[in-house]
């Protein structure tokens, strides 16, 4: 039976999700709250400060600290791919979490955050472009990241791989990750609007996100396998488990 035939399952992907978030939630929470805690304090900070042209020490700093924010947004975020493809690993071995030094090593940094940006500049580009070809642009390329955990792909290998992966799944892939996507951040915009002190709406923020992150996370990680698995194409779990970091 082809891909097409079979198709992403989207109970299973719910499934899946939940447990592996049941099974690792404490982990993943506290690990989503430290990488977007420098986030948050650099988005109430700079949200606070005004910058009309450049006359002081004070200007320069604030000018200095967007790009500085950005690079520590970029790389927490692709510590986080690496966590949330550990945590449904593990999860499917029924193994625990690999220590933090063992996780350190296997993330490759360098390759998530230059895809992040490619991501981001596509996706911002495609919105750009009247919403949609931003959103196509999300769906066919959304699990490229976990392909550069799991199979060691390049940047453009990994977007290369990542399309072929979705092609004659789109829509499935498309409704899963845009719509879990667009869930959570719509929730976490409902649980946020009755506050207005900068501090508290900093504070929810980081707290609804904490909750939130790791499920568009982990919908990433266990749509990829399954995935790969409708095409024969998923690693052993020895090899997933060497990938991110534990295993024998």
């Amino acid at each position: 039976m082809s891909t097409e035939e079979r198709g992403l399952s989207l109970r299973g992907v719910v499934r899946d999700v939940a447990a592996a978030y049941r099974t690792h939630w404490l982990f993943l929470i506290v690990a989503a709250i430290i990488v977007l805690l420098p986030q948050a304090l650099a988005d109430a900070l700079l949200g606070s400060l005004q910058v009309e042209g450049i006359h002081s020490a004070r200007d320069v700093a604030v000018v200095a600290a967007v790009p500085l924010t950005v690079a520590v947004n970029l790389f927490g975020q692709a510590f986080y791919a690496g966590l949330t493809a550990a945590a449904v690993v593990e999860w499917r071995a029924h193994h625990p979490l690999p220590n933090l030094q063992a996780l350190l090593r296997t993330i490759p940094l360098g390759r998530l955050v230059l895809l992040d940006i490619v991501l981001t500049v596509g996706t911002a580009i495609g919105f750009l472009l009247l919403v949609i070809p931003g959103l196509i642009f999300l769906g066919y390329f959304s699990i490229a990241p976990t392909l550069v955990k799991i199979e060691h792909e390049d940047v453009w290998g990994s977007m290369r791989r990542s399309r072929e992966l979705v092609r004659g799944n789109f829509w499935r892939v498309f409704a899963t990750v845009v719509g879990t996507i667009a869930i959570t951040e719509i929730a976490a915009a409902l649980i946020s609007a009755p506050f207005h002190a900068v501090g508290v709406v900093t504070l929810v923020d980081l707290l609804v996100d904490g909750l939130f992150q790791p499920i568009e996370g982990l919908v990433l990680v266990v749509v990829a396998l399954a995935l790969l698995e409708l095409r024969g194409e998923a690693p052993e779990t020895d090899a997933l488990e060497r990938a991110v970091g534990g295993g024998p």
